[in-house]
């Protein structure tokens, strides 16, 4: 019964930071390293949850630099 406490625990936790929000600031980051994340993940094919918020995270922030006449992607 224990072992079943600890599991469901476990798993629970597990849930809850799957669905955690990105708390990653993009905006310090340097435009070269922006399009090289960018272009990476132009190249996965089936992306994760997780893989597709990130990158959807890159594309916003390309899209705020392009607005600002930085050309950061491409």
């Amino acid at each position: 019964m224990l072992v079943t406490r600890v599991f469901t625990l476990l798993f629970l936790l597990l849930l809850l930071s799957s669905c955690e929000e990105s708390t990653e600031d993009l905006t310090g980051l340097d435009t070269i390293e922006l399009r090289k994340k960018w272009r990476e993940c132009a190249y996965i094919h089936a992306p994760s949850s997780r893989e597709k918020q990130t990158c959807d995270n890159y594309e916003k922030e390309c899209t705020d630099r392009q607005s600002k006449g930085n050309l950061a992607c491409y």
